[in-house]
């Protein structure tokens, strides 16, 4: 045999070796060696897309932050629900195949359609969700939005500082609003002997506001408590300011009243009490105030609080990330995520015994079109 041949065999053979090495090395990032997998099936489109797009809009600011630094690498698949229940199940079993690290999902009822499946994968789960108790037992499930199980507090502590006697309660008929309202605000407001109740709940989808208006107008209520989505919201201030019945302090609504102040005019929000995490209502921290300087650079536009929890959330997945050895089983990663305590844009970052966030709120009021603390 040549010289020759005898060096094709061996840089054959070396090459060989060095396409097993490759093959058996886990695949890595060029920042750190590791990469973490999320998959997102959210409403980027129809009724409820103001959501979704402020899921992925946060995340992705998140995401270009991130970048400037050393760590794991994050990469999402961002997928649109459309609003839609079944279309959301469709996506979950195209996602299923290749199973993320992470699953993120949003909103109601599109989550309420594939949780089941993801807890079943025992893949951990960021819902966004209002449901009060969505997250109870649940071995999987995280949430860093704003939630009903944490807003009936602050509307019995208001009806209460108001001496209210006569509650009219108007809420879109969805599953966990019925939740909120039936099992936690009015048996909380009977408890505090206000027994004069105008309980209105609507269909999702309405767009005329008039009928419950003029519900309202008969019973002469001394405060209001409006739920709903953004589109709804708008609908309803402005079936009752015609009439007269907004003053300053006798309404109080959930915090979607942020979304819709996007649309109200100042005049139409002016008095207007509303749920609201701290991010919103008190803005002064430099980093916080920095933070939304980035964000209207960035998309040309205020960011909503959705965007902020959005941020916080990808922030508490790389700090997982960061104290997790990856790749990593879906057991380790339900630990490190549970083990978060840090500090983020919306402030403390810690989850409760449910996985809930722990975010502080208060009550807010427009004043000349912005949002402030009542107590000021």
């Amino acid at each position: 045999m040549s010289n020759k041949n005898k060096l094709g065999i061996v840089i054959a053979i070396i090459a060989v070796l060095l396409v097993g090495v490759l093959l058996i090395l886990p695949k890595t990032s060029s920042a750190t060696g590791q990469e973490v997998r999320i998959a997102a099936n959210l409403p980027l489109s129809g009724p409820l897309a103001t959501y979704g797009v402020a899921v992925r809009e946060g995340a992705l600011m998140a995401l270009e932050d991130l970048g400037k630094q050393s760590g794991p690498k994050l990469e999402f698949d961002w997928q649109d629900n459309a609003s839609d229940p079944q279309t959301a199940v469709t996506i979950l079993q195209k996602q299923l195949l290749n199973p993320p690290d992470i699953y993120v999902s949003g909103v109601k009822p599109e989550t309420m359609a594939i949780k089941d499946q993801i807890t079943a994968k025992g893949i951990p789960h960021f819902v966004w969700i209002f449901d009060a108790f969505i997250n109870q037992d649940s071995k999987n499930n995280f949430r860093t939005w704003v939630n009903y199980k944490i807003e009936p507090p602050i509307y019995l502590d208001y009806v209460k500082s108001r001496s209210a006697q006569r509650v009219a309660i108007v809420y879109v008929q969805l599953p966990h609003t019925l939740e909120e309202f039936n099992s936690i605000v009015i048996p909380g407001l009977k408890k505090q002997g206000v027994d004069q109740l105008l309980v209105e709940p609507f269909d999702f989808g309405k767009t005329d506001f008039k009928d419950i208006a003029v519900k309202i107008e008969d019973f002469k209520p001394d405060l209001i408590i409006l739920n709903g989505f953004q589109g709804d919201l708008v609908g309803l201030v402005r079936a009752l300011r015609p009439l007269g019945l907004i003053s300053d302090g006798n309404t109080i609504a959930t915090y979607d009243m942020m979304d819709a102040a996007k649309i109200l005019g100042a005049d139409e929000l002016e008095g207007i009490r509303v749920v609201s995490p701290l991010f919103e209502t008190r803005p002064d921290r430099p980093e916080v105030k920095q933070w939304r300087e980035s964000f209207k650079a960035k998309y040309g536009k205020e960011p909503l609080y959705t965007d902020a929890f959005s941020y916080d959330m990808v922030m508490i997945i790389n700090d997982a990330a960061k104290r997790l050895k990856l790749p990593a089983d879906s057991n380790q990663w339900l630990e490190a995520l549970r083990a978060t305590d840090i500090q983020g844009i919306t402030g403390p970052l810690k989850f409760d015994a449910d996985g809930d966030l722990l975010t502080p709120l208060e009550v807010g009021v427009y004043r000349q079109g912005k949002l402030i603390p009542a107590s000021q």
